[in-house]
């Protein structure tokens, strides 16, 4: 059986087609990823803008078109996040694209995509884990997983979520609240912080509570972050450990920079160009505020907590 999980986000759509076999393997067959831009044109208003229609429809052609160049797929699940969700017109888009396309768009509420990014995420570090699944150190962890519409934040031991909470400030909000030109004014990333501040008391209420040691970023921007800094050295591992001190390094980098600048830099992803400072100043405050004691970077999220839920579904009906 071939299963394809789609999350159709703000700023990316991800695909990530798998095979589940009668043995009980699960074989990733192909992923891939492009701009699809749904916040364009309408994000501030509150809809799905006829250009965002039209960038969302070619994005998902390619991603068809992957699909069936990689021999087809027997289910494909489409997630619709926040910038769906959140419009006016999310369900009519939704039902658009069921016609054209022949699937069943999942609109989440922000607590299920929450749930699911943190089911991916554990798939990426399973090496932390001791033989009952929490993590090795006792401690526990903050999950973040920055997105173009929402940013998602789970505190875990490993084994369950103590809490977990979707903030409407994903980075193609943010880049539309606080316009500049580049370089990034310090005054505009000094408002910038202050109004995360200001968003985020529950955030550093739960902090507070559960004493999270570890953090974990995951999502497109964790992934540049870690190709920005290793020049793409690392390939595509599942995790890997960052320091501190090397993402504080890139920050300054990245606040001093021009669009043109960071296209540039090896191992920048195009499609971040526009949003990777704010999401840089963004984590530098998340982690200057939380001082963990060990950064990490999962290259897994949403489409793979999808999948794994579709595989223990798979597993569960041989039994």
């Amino acid at each position: 059986m071939r299963v394809a999980v789609l999350d159709l986000g703000t700023n990316v759509f991800n695909m990530i087609l798998s095979e589940f076999t009668p043995d009980g393997g699960c074989n990733m067959v192909r992923e891939y990823k492009c701009a699809a831009k749904l916040g364009a044109g309408g994000l501030s208003d509150g809809l799905i803008a006829p250009v965002a229609y039209e960038t969302a429809t070619a994005a998902l052609e390619k991603i068809m078109e992957q699909i069936e160049l990689a021999g087809g797929a027997d289910e494909i699940i489409p997630y619709a996040t926040s910038a769906v969700r959140d419009a006016k017109n999310g369900a009519e888009f939704a039902e658009y694209l069921n016609r054209k396309f022949g699937f069943k768009v999942r609109i989440i509420p922000g607590e299920r995509e929450a749930e699911l990014i943190f089911k991916g995420i554990m798939e990426s570090v399973q090496g932390l884990r001791d033989a009952c699944g929490k993590f090795a150190t006792g401690e526990n962890a903050l999950m973040l997983d920055i997105g173009g519409g929402s940013n998602e934040f789970i505190i875990t031991n490993g084994v369950e979520i103590l809490w977990k909470k979707s903030f409407p400030i994903g980075m193609a909000r943010m880049r539309e609240r606080f316009a500049y030109e580049d370089p990034i004014p310090q005054e505009v990333a000094a408002e910038f912080i202050k109004f995360n501040e200001e968003v985020l008391v529950e955030l550093w209420e739960m902090v507070e509570k559960f004493g999270p040691r570890i953090f974990i970023g995951s999502s497109g921007s964790f992934d540049t972050f870690k190709d920005l800094i290793f020049n793409c050295g690392y390939g595509e591992l599942p995790s890997i450990e960052l320091a501190m001190e090397d993402l504080i390094k890139l920050d300054d980098t990245l606040v001093a920079s021009l669009a043109s600048e960071r296209l540039q830099m090896p191992g920048m992803s195009p499609i971040r160009v526009d949003y990777i400072v704010l999401a840089s100043i963004f984590t530098r405050y998340v982690l200057e505020k939380l001082q963990p004691r060990v950064v990490y970077q999962s290259s897994f999220s949403l489409k793979e907590g999808g999948m794994k839920e579709e595989f223990d579904n798979y597993l569960n009906s041989k039994i």
